[in-house]
């Protein structure tokens, strides 16, 4: 584990609501600034005019990576669609999740070649659809048909991940906000099949479990399993005034234990949380990244630039004051 991290920069962006491709290069200027932020997780939007090639080449810096999460088109056709997904039940859902990852093999390639690198260090999977109380729309069996059929493509050696979000639970159905696969499911999967690792998100685990321990217990569990890959930051509250919500999957920043402009006080993601965390990471190679959303409908740039860099900031004091580095920068 490094003291370097992947922003998930399109959850700030500026260009959230309306692609503004001046607003946005400023947005990554400042991000680049960072010497500790090393590439973005990037959202696949297929038929979208946002990250166009072009804007792209002009705005990655030579030493950074992207992480393609498939999250957002999914999220996006569910609305329309609440079967389709990788896990699906539904087979022409599953085969239409399929066959976009066919649409993102393609653009994989065409980003590695188009930058001349391999500038595509690894894709984030999902084990979607949400299941609920009397839906239930995926299951393990037909997660493992679809990502069976993913290995079978060729991905420029490009590292394959699942990411694990909240799962659904029939002892306590209303707990979930995304409602995908059980973990151990995850696990048994990737098992099986091969060649995946998976990556981890604070909020998600917490959110999961209803505690702060829940990440702790995912964290053990998936190194158990050898499949550790990738840890995001990213919070969750139980203040349901918050402007993100109770338990929900809106990527609040840490606790203000740095007396930044930007960070949570009722955030549960605080210095002990961080702290905790990052000795069990410290035993294994994986990539930091930071998720966090502005719920703001303005959209200001020192505020959307601050919320990622403060997140660092407030990461690098607990990483730096625990003494878990090890001698790495």
């Amino acid at each position: 584990m490094r003291n370097q991290y992947i922003v998930s920069a399109y959850a700030t962006s500026p260009s959230f609501y309306q692609w503004d491709p001046v607003a946005e290069a400023a947005y990554f200027e400042r991000l680049a600034a960072c010497p500790q932020i090393v590439g973005v997780e990037h959202p696949f939007l297929p038929h979208s005019d946002k990250y166009p090639l072009d804007w792209l080449l002009e705005n990655i810096p030579n030493h950074w990576e992207l992480v393609i999460t498939l999250l957002p088109p999914f999220m996006q056709l569910s609305k329309s669609n609440p079967d389709v997904g990788l896990a699906s039940l539904n087979e022409s859902s599953r085969l239409l999740a399929i066959s976009m990852i066919k649409e993102l093999n393609q653009y994989v390639g065409q980003l590695n070649a188009a930058f001349k690198r391999k500038v595509v260090k690894a894709i984030n999977f999902h084990s979607s659809p949400k299941n609920e109380k009397g839906h239930i729309r995926g299951d393990q069996h037909q997660l493992k048909k679809s990502l069976t059929e993913i290995i079978s493509m060729d991905w420029f050696g490009v590292a394959l991940n699942l990411e694990h979000c909240d799962a659904y639970s029939e002892a306590s159905p209303e707990t979930s906000d995304k409602g995908f696969l059980a973990l151990k499911h995850e696990i048994e999967v990737i098992q099986e099949v091969g060649n995946f690792g998976i990556v981890l998100n604070w909020g998600r685990s917490a959110i999961e479990l209803r505690s702060t321990k829940g990440p702790i217990h995912h964290i053990k569990a998936v190194a158990e399993a050898k499949l550790l890959k990738g840890f995001f930051f990213s919070g969750c509250t139980e203040n349901a005034s918050s402007p993100y919500g109770a338990w929900k999957d809106t990527h609040i920043p840490p606790q203000n234990f740095m007396d930044g402009q930007y960070l949570q006080n009722d955030s549960l993601l605080g210095a002990p949380e961080i702290r905790e965390v990052l000795k069990l990471l410290n035993e294994h190679e994986v990539f930091l990244g930071v998720k966090i959303l502005d719920p703001h409908p303005k959209r200001d740039l020192d505020r959307l630039a601050g919320l990622n860099l403060e997140t660092i900031a407030a990461i690098r004091r607990v990483y730096t004051c625990t003494g878990v580095c090890n001698g790495q920068k």
